[in-house]
């Protein structure tokens, strides 16, 4: 039989050069690949997610979330839709419901062991809501909107901006420590606003409640303040600037302690005054029928009222 023998062939130098080259090409890749995984470990991992569920009729949502946005909207039926986004994997959303649906408490917080900075513990929410179920929310920093709610609503926030559009037959009760708070096209409700230091804009917001209490943010009204309704605006040291129509029907009192008062609005003097106005710090008189009663009140802070 004839022997086969496998002679081992050196390779030359070319074919070297490309094996030399091929690995360190394999050898990048693989850098920048384990470079981009780190990466993409260490950067925030956004998502949009979805959920639904029920709520009893005239039930209430507790909701918690420092930082980021919270919407919120009515909607049909007895089923709430919550959509909300984490800015970062660090971050999770809890919801934890009565057996009979009445109450929902709806949390986010960082999950154990996480430190997220503040971008990174940012949770933006949105929820669509039955109308009449009682909202209570409550933030750090994250602004709240709120457009068209009915029933008792509660909103309160240190530093984040509170807007309220569109609602009526409500009870609005908002809590503010530093952000400012706006309110738009309120009807037939009660409102209840308390700032220490934000300043308040109300447009068009009427009802047979409103009461306005601010420590140093200056306070904006422009409506009419009909509803045969109490109005009681109240500042420590921010301003308070009232704009009414010539067709409201008041009956308005302005006094500051050591600030100043300006009346630019047709008042008829009263025949039986609660107090005897004095120049540059009070006033008071009749609009129409008298129908509202309206009181302003500052410390230091200056008052005005204009006709529109």
């Amino acid at each position: 039989m004839t022997e086969t023998r496998v002679v081992p062939v050196a390779p030359n130098a070319a074919s070297g050069t490309r094996i030399e080259r091929l690995g360190r090409v394999f050898l990048v890749f693989a850098v920048v690949l384990t470079g981009a995984v780190a990466n993409a470990q260490s950067q925030p991992q956004t998502g949009r997610k979805e959920i639904r569920f029920d709520v009893a009729p005239n039930g209430t949502i507790n909701l918690v979330n420092d930082a980021g946005l919270v919407t919120l909207k009515t909607g049909p039926g007895h089923q709430v839709v919550m959509i909300y986004s984490p800015h970062s994997n660090k971050m999770e959303v809890d919801r934890e419901s009565t057996p009979d649906n009445r109450r929902v408490e709806i949390r986010s917080h960082a999950l154990n062991g996480q430190q997220p900075t503040a971008e990174e513990a940012k949770v933006d929410m949105e929820l669509t809501v039955p109308a009449g179920v009682a909202m209570s929310v409550s933030t750090s920093t994250a602004p709240i909107t709120a457009e068209g709610l009915a029933g008792d609503v509660t909103l309160s926030s240190d530093t984040g901006q509170i807007t309220v559009a569109n609602m009526v037959r409500s009870h609005l009760h908002v809590r503010s420590v530093a952000g400012p708070v706006n309110l738009t096209n309120l009807s037939l409700g009660h409102v209840d606003v308390t700032s220490s230091g934000g300043a308040v804009k109300m447009v068009n917001v009427t009802g047979p409640k409103v009461n306005v209490a601010t420590g140093s943010g200056n306070i904006i009204y422009q409506g009419d303040c009909s509803g045969v309704g109490d109005y009681l605006i109240t500042t420590h040291s921010g301003d308070i600037d009232m704009t009414l129509p010539q067709t409201a029907s008041v009956d308005l009192n302005a006094r500051s302690v050591s600030g100043h008062v300006e009346n630019d609005f047709p008042l008829q003097a009263k025949k039986h005054p609660v107090f005897v106005p004095k120049a540059g710090s009070s006033f008071a008189g009749t609009s129409n029928s008298g129908s509202s009663s309206v009181e302003l009140r500052s410390f230091s802070g200056r008052i005005r009222v204009k006709k529109q």
